[in-house]
């Protein structure tokens, strides 16, 4: 097991354009579950490629344990990969799929047979051992993608949205049995994937990757509840954060937040930092879950927590409803409880729990603390 440093890591491509990685700055611990996450062309996997050594590295040094590998061979870094597509060989047996790594590496055929034993046990394969990889379901394709991993005994595994390919509920199942599996072998791990879902339930911490650059690296629960600007506040979440943009004003001694549709008092605990921002436009944040029907406000609403919105769609999900709001131009995702009765058209009005609003730099994007 080893710890993993990217520092200052800087991949270029030819041609010019924008860098794929830029100026990365990454310490991932000995034994820790690391989840890469962002969309699409974010530079997530580039990055993973060049701890593996599929990409060089334009600038900066990346450490494996107490190696430099930027000009190491992939063979001598000892991580092992699992990748979306499997990567099994078709005309070999699940058995020979495990032991053929080893067998590269001329490990003796007693060890092999062993190490092949103790992996296919941990993943509850042992009995696909003499089938060959077109007998197997996608789930039992990928546990044998892992076991390959496993047997190799690596110092870190790698592992490219190696749940992709699989259906809904297979990956809600999977992702339990990787998170179980990492309890077990405790092999420092950076999971690459683009759900948000995925890195939310399973990483030790998240590091938020867009264009190239982190954006941000913290436990998922933090990520969730401090967002350290509107990217990552909108990425992380489902349904994703509502933004309005409003106007700061100053009456009565409170700061209110202002738009041509609702004027609403911002709480004392979220209005610290905005005192800067007073006759500015910043964007105001709240999440679905957060924004509440008047009728379910325990003792009322307090005097401007209102917003006067209108129903368009209401979506049943059986435990919990999607309500998607307007506002005078502005739209609102709201998550209620299934048996409020609402129906297109319904002139409603919501509020926002008091401890859970968030603000952002119109300019920069910033989380204004």
């Amino acid at each position: 097991m080893s710890r993993v440093i990217f520092d200052g890591v800087t991949k270029l491509y030819s041609g010019g354009g924008a860098a794929a990685v830029s100026n990365l700055n990454l310490e991932i611990e000995e034994e820790e579950f690391l989840v890469l996450v962002g969309p699409s062309g974010c530079g997530k996997s580039t990055a993973m490629r060049m701890v593996a050594g599929l990409e060089e590295i334009s600038e900066g040094r990346i450490i494996i344990g107490d190696r430099v590998v930027n000009d190491l061979p992939p063979k001598d870094r000892n991580v092992a990969m699992v990748f979306q597509s499997y990567a099994l060989y078709p005309h070999m047996s699940v058995r020979d799929n495990l032991a053929y790594p080893l067998k590269l590496r001329k490990v003796p055929k007693a060890e092999r047979e062993q190490r092949v034993r103790e992996a296919a046990r941990i993943l509850d394969i042992e009995q696909y051992l003499d089938r060959k990889p077109k007998a197997l379901s996608g789930g039992q394709r990928q546990r044998v993608a892992l076991g390959r991993a496993i047997v190799r005994n690596a110092d870190l595994f790698l592992m490219d949205e190696p749940l992709s390919n699989l259906d809904a509920k297979l990956r809600v199942q999977t992702r339990a049995e990787l998170v179980k599996l990492h309890d077990r072998v405790k092999t420092t791990t950076i999971y690459v994937t683009h759900d948000q879902t995925e890195a939310m339930t399973m990483g030790d911490r998240i590091a938020v990757l867009s264009l190239g650059i982190l954006q941000q690296l913290d436990t998922p629960q933090n990520l969730y509840d401090n967002p350290a600007n509107k990217f990552v506040a909108g990425f992380i979440g489902s349904p994703s954060m509502n933004f309005i943009d409003v106007t700061i004003e100053a009456a009565d001694s409170k700061l209110w937040a202002v738009t041509p549709g609702f004027k609403m008092v911002v709480p004392a605990n979220a209005a610290k930092g905005l005192e800067n921002y007073v006759g500015k436009t910043v964007t105001m944040g709240v999440r679905p879950e957060h924004l509440i029907e008047k009728s379910r406000i325990a003792g009322g609403a307090p005097e401007g927590s209102l917003i006067p919105v209108s129903v368009d769609v209401v979506e049943l999900l059986g435990n919990e409803i999607f309500v998607y709001l307007t506002n005078q131009g502005a739209t609102l995702t709201a998550r209620m409880p299934p048996d409020i009765k609402l129906e297109r058209g319904q002139d409603i009005e919501v509020a926002t729990e008091s401890d859970k609003l968030h603000f952002f730099d119109i300019e920069t994007d910033a989380a204004i603390r």
